[in-house]
C-alpha cells in the first residue's frame, strides 16, 4: 500500500501543478456591448460575432494550449455602465484586452479605462475622429468614417445628381460627425443641404423634421442615426404623405429586419453596408459562405452584417494574441497593443490592418437598394450588382 499510496501522491501533486501553472490558465478577453435597450439588436449582432470567433478558436485547441474565456457584459446602452464593466473587466478579472461596442457614446468612456489600465481596446462599431487622435495607444477600431462619408455623398453626386438634399442626424459623436462630413462634401459639390438637424436618439415624432424636409424641397433624405429611427421615420412619412426621390440610412439601414419590419414599405430604400450575406467585399466568397454556416448551426438563424463586425475584431485580436505567445512573450496589456499594432489578417470582412492611430486601412462601404425584397449593391459602380432605381417611387 505505501507505494500505491505514493503513486496518488505524486499525480496529485502533478495535477495540483498543471492546475496553478501560469501556462494552462485560460486567457480572459472582455467584452462590453448593448445588450438590452434601444441598441440592443446591434449589440446582440457584434456579441454573437465575437461569441462564434471565440469558440472556434477553443475548438481548436485555444491560444497555445490555453483556453480563452470571453466575460460578457451588458452596458444597456448607458455610459456609466459601459464604464463600470470596463472597470471590473480590467481590474477585477484581469482582462488582457477589451473588445465590442457600439456607438462612440459607450465606445469612448470604455477606451479611456482601457487606456488607464493599459489593456488593448479594439471597437467593433466606431467612427468618431477624435477617439483615434488623442494619443490612445492602446485603442483600435475595425471600422472608419471615412468610407461612410464617400459613399453616401458620391451616390448622390454621381448617380442621384440630386440638387437639394436633406439631413437629420442622431446627436450621437460619429452620427454627428458623419453629417458634417457629408454636408462639407456636398456644398463643395454645388448641392444645397436645405435641411441639417440633428435630434436625440429614441425621438418618438419626427413629424415636424420631415415637414422642413418637405417645405425645403429636399430631393434626397439622408438619415445618420439607428435602425429603430429609420423604421418610425419612414412610417412617419408615409403617414404624412411625403415622398422622397431617395432615403438613404447610413446604420441599420442593411438588417434583414428593415424588409420584415417594413414589408412593401421597404421597397427603393438605400443603405450602407461593409458585408452581408451575399455582399462579400474585401473577404472570400468561400471565408462567407463557411462563417455564415458555422453561423447558422450555433444560433440557428441567418447573421446580420453588424455580426461580422464583431467576428472580424475577434478574429484580429486572437490572431494578436496567437503573436504573443508565439514569440514566448507572456500576453500582457503592452505586448498584446504592440502585437495587435502590427496584426495584418484577412476576414470575411476583409482584410484588417491599422494605421499609426489605430484606424483601419482597408476599411470598406458600399451602398446597398432593397430591390425585389432583398438587398443589392447598387454603388460604387465597380460593386453594384444592379443599377440603383432612382427615384425610388
Amino acid at each position: 500500500m505505501p507505494g500505491r499510496r505514493s503513486c496518488l501522491l505524486a499525480v496529485a501533486l502533478v495535477l495540483a501543478t498543471a492546475v496553478g501553472a501560469p501556462g494552462v490558465e485560460p486567457i480572459v478577453i472582455g467584452e462590453i456591448n448593448p445588450r438590452t435597450g434601444v441598441l440592443a439588436v446591434q449589440g446582440t449582432a457584434v456579441h454573437q460575432g465575437i461569441l462564434l470567433a471565440v469558440e472556434e478558436a477553443n475548438a481548436r485547441g485555444g491560444i497555445a494550449g490555453r483556453s480563452i474565456t470571453l466575460l460578457s457584459r451588458n452596458d444597456e446602452g448607458k455610459p456609466e455602465r459601459a464604464i463600470a464593466a470596463a472597470e471590473e473587466l480590467a481590474s477585477r478579472h484581469r482582462a488582457v484586452a477589451l473588445i465590442g461596442g457600439y456607438v462612440d457614446s459607450l465606445v469612448g468612456p470604455i477606451s479611456e479605462v482601457a487606456d488607464r489600465s493599459k489593456i488593448p481596446y479594439l471597437a467593433t462599431a466606431s467612427l468618431d475622429e477624435r477617439l483615434t487622435h488623442r494619443g490612445n495607444r492602446f485603442f483600435f477600431r475595425v471600422s472608419s468614417l471615412a468610407s461612410y462619408v464617400q459613399v453616401t455623398t458620391g451616390i448622390i453626386l454621381e448617380v442621384f445628381h440630386a440638387k437639394n438634399v436633406a439631413i437629420l442626424y442622431s446627436s450621437t459623436p460619429g452620427a454627428s460627425q458623419l453629417a458634417r462630413r457629408q454636408k462639407e462634401r456636398l456644398e463643395r459639390a454645388g448641392v444645397k443641404v436645405s435641411v441639417f438637424e440633428p435630434f436625440s436618439p429614441g425621438l418618438s415624432d419626427f413629424t415636424p423634421l420631415l415637414a422642413r424636409v418637405r417645405d425645403q424641397g429636399g430631393e434626397v433624405l439622408l438619415s445618420d442615426t439607428f435602425f429603430a429611427d429609420h423604421l418610425l421615420l419612414v412610417r412617419q412619412m408615409a403617414q404624412a404623405g411625403i415622398t422622397l426621390n431617395a432615403f438613404l440610412g447610413a446604420f441599420g439601414m442593411e438588417f434583414p429586419g428593415v424588409i420584415k419590419e417594413l414589408g412593401p414599405a421597404s421597397e427603393g430604400l438605400y443603405g450602407t453596408t461593409s458585408w452581408q450575406p451575399g455582399v462579400n467585399l474585401g473577404g472570400g466568397e468561400r471565408e462567407s459562405v463557411a462563417f455564415i454556416e458555422a453561423f447558422r448551426k450555433r444560433f440557428g438563424t441567418e447573421p446580420a452584417p453588424l455580426t461580422m463586425h464583431g467576428y472580424a475584431a475577434a478574429r484580429t485580436l486572437l490572431k494578436a494574441l496567437e503573436t504573443v505567445a508565439a514569440s514566448g512573450k507572456a500576453i500582457t496589456g503592452q505586448a498584446l497593443r504592440d502585437a495587435l499594432a502590427r496584426v495584418d489578417v484577412n476576414t470575411p470582412l476583409g482584410r484588417v490592418k491599422f494605421d499609426e492611430v489605430g484606424d483601419p486601412l482597408f476599411y470598406e462601404r458600399v451602398v446597398v437598394q432593397i430591390q425585389g425584397g432583398r438587398h443589392v449593391v447598387v454603388y460604387p459602380k465597380a460593386r453594384a450588382t444592379a443599377p440603383a432605381r432612382y427615384p425610388a417611387r
